[in-house]
């Protein structure tokens, strides 16, 4: 049979879905429409920092996702990786270390002790779960156990959700979280380490993962959208690119949103209305303003701050402080985050506001930030999808990987069965698609 493979996406599930393809020996063609590689992870120059699309952290690096890719195509080292371990809390009484496991939670500064023990009762049953066990709690809010506590742990639980999940408490499944909980718990053999691309760019990751595909015979095609997938008799036939050429196929994997790819690369008939529907329940995103800033000095030498209470800013990242290959010598980068509702996104005066509150909130922190200020650079995007952490929406809730509709077609991403967020998730899902794209290659007529 024809053994070759198109790919349409080249963000991290894509590039991962075929680089495990191509060690196979598996003949594979990446499409995709941007005029860079990444997707969400693609990175910018900008006055010669590199900037980020939105702030990503490989979580849990050494028994992430991703790694586990890179270490099955034995191409680990590799990638050059800067560990994100200097995370604080901030609150009125000031800098708290970020807990990294229990002994650290019995000593958090920024709650009584009394509610210290009460949160151990809450997160030790979790961490100590099996992943089966989690199932049970996907259709439920994270909220069914924080509105149990009292305001100051409240407030923690929500800045950890933000390191976690970026997004609040009700928007997170508890099932989700309590994933989140064993991968880092060392007494079940995971770990709370968190790493970033030590050459600066998330897209480094991508970057590696594109090199590996080329020289290994596959080929990536830029500026390269595809117009439609073919099918006969539920049966994949190939792809029509936005030029009207058609490669033929009996295999495709789509990369992008499932719901994107169902309504927008397949004629109408192709599937029925009660899955479509099914589909588009998926479709469902929350939104972000995001604030890159340049300074003339270092303010902090943390990498991670999160403010606790009533703040706007929910997040400050020091980027330069993790690796000071994401700026020129003597400047400093850093960017500040905030989840809103996706109509803020679309609004440039609200947009102002909270960049303005931003500063404000900076400076009483760092009294050194307005003067040290040298340019910001504002985004407001909405592409940060809920149903990889909302309530029913999660794990074997979402997208499955194939559908009986049609054969040779495949899904991978966040949006589809995976656990975890962002690429993270995106890595898992194509780990776990693989064994099924491979198994029908070779059995497939």
């Amino acid at each position: 049979m024809n053994k070759h493979v198109y790919v349409i996406g080249a963000g991290i599930s894509g590039l991962t879905t075929a680089s495990l393809l191509v060690k196979k020996g598996y003949s594979v063609d990446i499409f995709e429409r941007m005029g860079k590689i990444g997707g969400r992870t693609a990175s910018t120059v900008f006055r010669n920092h590199i900037l980020d699309n939105g702030f990503h952290i490989m979580p849990f690096y050494k028994k992430s996702a991703i790694f586990q890719v890179l270490k099955k195509l034995n191409i680990e080292s590799n990638l050059k990786l800067a560990k994100v371990d200097k995370i604080a809390f901030y609150s009125d009484t000031g800098f708290h270390k970020y807990p990294k496991g229990i002994v650290d939670l019995l000593q958090l500064s920024l709650i009584p002790f009394s509610s210290r023990i009460k949160l151990l009762k809450v997160l030790l049953p979790m961490a100590f779960a099996s992943m089966k066990k989690t199932e049970e709690w996907d259709s439920l809010s994270l909220t069914e156990i924080t509105k149990k506590l009292d305001s100051n742990t409240n407030a923690f639980f929500e800045a950890i959700c933000m390191l976690a999940f970026a997004d609040t408490a009700e928007h997170i499944s508890l099932g989700e979280f309590a994933r989140t909980m064993i991968r880092a718990n060392p007494f079940k053999g995971g770990t709370s380490e968190f790493a970033y691309p030590d050459d600066g760019g998330y897209d480094a990751i991508s970057q590696v993962l594109s090199n590996y595909i080329i020289a290994n015979k596959g080929k990536i095609h830029l500026n390269s959208p595809i117009k439609k997938i073919v099918v006969n008799n539920s049966r994949i036939q190939g792809v029509i690119t936005k030029d009207g050429i058609f490669f033929p196929s009996k295999c495709v994997v789509i990369s992008l949103p499932a719901y994107q790819g169902i309504n927008q690369l397949f004629d109408h008939d192709v599937f029925d209305k009660k899955f479509v529907d099914k589909v588009n329940k998926l479709d469902k995103t929350t939104a972000v303003v995001e604030v890159h800033f340049a300074l003339n000095k270092k303010i902090d030498s943390r990498q991670i701050v999160f403010p606790v209470g009533d703040f706007t800013t929910k997040g400050f990242f020091f980027i330069s402080n993790i690796t000071s290959s994401v700026c020129p010598s003597g400047e400093h980068l850093m960017i500040a985050g905030t989840p809103i509702h996706p109509s803020v996104a679309d609004n440039p005066k609200m947009i102002k506001e909270i960049v303005t509150k931003m500063k404000d909130e900076l400076n009483s922190i760092y009294p050194e930030f307005k003067k040290s200020l040298l340019w910001d650079r504002p985004m407001a995007w909405k592409l940060v999808e809920s149903i990889v952490k909302e309530p029913g929406l999660v794990w074997k809730s979402k997208m499955p990987h194939e559908i009986p509709q049609v054969k040779g077609i495949y899904f991978v991403g966040d949006s589809t069965i995976s656990y975890g967020i962002g690429t993270d998730s995106a890595a898992h899902s194509s780990i776990l698609c693989h064994p099924k794209i491979e198994y029908f290659l070779q059995h497939s007529n």
